[in-house]
């Protein structure tokens, strides 16, 4: 299955922190979502992205995943989430892909733009800790 990563799932930390295994770099695609937008979500330091018909996200389209480790992605991002099939442009053509699309009665987008290199910055260090101890704390996720 291919997805299209958007947020903090582009950290090849975090994805080897919730997938339990690092992948290759060749498995990042550059790719981008027309007619959306970024945005941190409220009260959080990751990223949920809206529809913008002047908009478009970068992220990068990741193939290759397995069951488990799709299951992986969605205990990560959780019932805020929903997975969604949307168009992302790639290489210079349009493909679909799926995407987790946040749950709008769940997570509402400040008016802060989100930006991978700044939350690498400010944020990163304080996430994966508590990712860690939250892997850790469930024994389907413990990574010994």
């Amino acid at each position: 299955m291919r997805f299209f990563f958007y947020g903090t799932l582009l950290d090849l930390d975090v994805t080897a922190l919730v997938l339990g295994r690092r992948l290759p770099p060749g498995a990042y695609v550059p790719a981008s979502l027309p007619e959306h937008a970024r945005w941190r979500a409220k009260g959080a330091s990751y990223p949920v992205v809206v529809c913008d018909p002047r908009g478009e996200v970068a992220g990068a389209i990741v193939g290759g995943l397995s069951g488990r480790d799709v299951a992986c992605l969605a205990a990560f991002e959780g019932p805020g989430y929903r997975v969604v099939p949307l168009r992302v442009r790639s290489q210079g053509k349009l493909v679909t892909v799926a995407v987790f699309e946040p749950v709008v009665s769940r997570l509402q987008p400040s008016r802060d733009p989100w930006d991978l290199t700044l939350w690498q910055r400010r944020h990163k260090r304080a996430f994966v800790g508590r990712l860690r101890r939250a892997f850790s704390a469930r024994p389907a996720y413990s990574r010994t």
